[in-house]
């Protein structure tokens, strides 16, 4: 029983205090915090770095089915460790359909979100349409709020792309 608890404990050690509850106040993130926040709600990942040093792609397989970026911001701080802020994005490429007037109306009807376009999206080339989530973390965020702030994203994100692109619910009553 003593080597059980003795290994529990130098594994809870090492998986690193930092992220060691939902409860703990968290004023930066690294890579790894990012990493670990995904991993313990059962998000695949997918990469990391694509878009930063401090930056994880990852797929919610089991609920939306949507890849999603997590990245840090603002990291090059003097006198932090870390991140002081997470953008989460959602990110759609443009087909035309899209219009701005209907990402405008987006960005009202989900304000807990922000919808945008990019001619040229993040490879340069492809027009993308995104519903993005910012937090900040200056002052401290309780790990759970950054997970509740990654679902909210999740659940909104289908729901303004469907008002964007006029599907679903959306979708033009047909005219007889």
């Amino acid at each position: 029983m003593r080597r059980t608890l003795t290994t529990l404990a130098f594994m809870a050690a090492l998986a690193g205090p930092a992220l060691a509850d939902d409860s703990q106040l968290v004023t930066s993130v690294t890579l790894a915090d990012l990493q670990r926040i995904l991993a313990e709600d059962g998000y695949t990942i997918n990469s990391t770095g694509d878009d930063g040093a401090v930056s994880v792609r990852a797929t919610d397989e089991a609920g939306t089915g949507l890849i999603f970026n997590v990245i840090g911001t603002a990291c090059e701080v003097e006198g932090t460790d870390g991140c002081l802020g997470i953008n989460m994005q959602v990110r759609y490429d443009a087909d035309g359909q899209e219009t701005l007037e209907l990402i405008n109306d987006a960005n009202l009807m989900w304000a807990a979100t922000s919808a945008w376009y990019d001619d040229f999206g993040v490879d340069g080339n492809t027009p993308t349409v995104g519903i993005t989530r910012y937090v900040i973390l200056d002052g401290g965020m309780t790990v759970r709020n950054i997970k509740d702030n990654l679902l909210n994203l999740l659940a909104i994100a289908p729901q303004a792309a469907d008002y964007i692109w006029q599907v679903g619910e959306w979708a033009p009553e047909e005219a007889n």
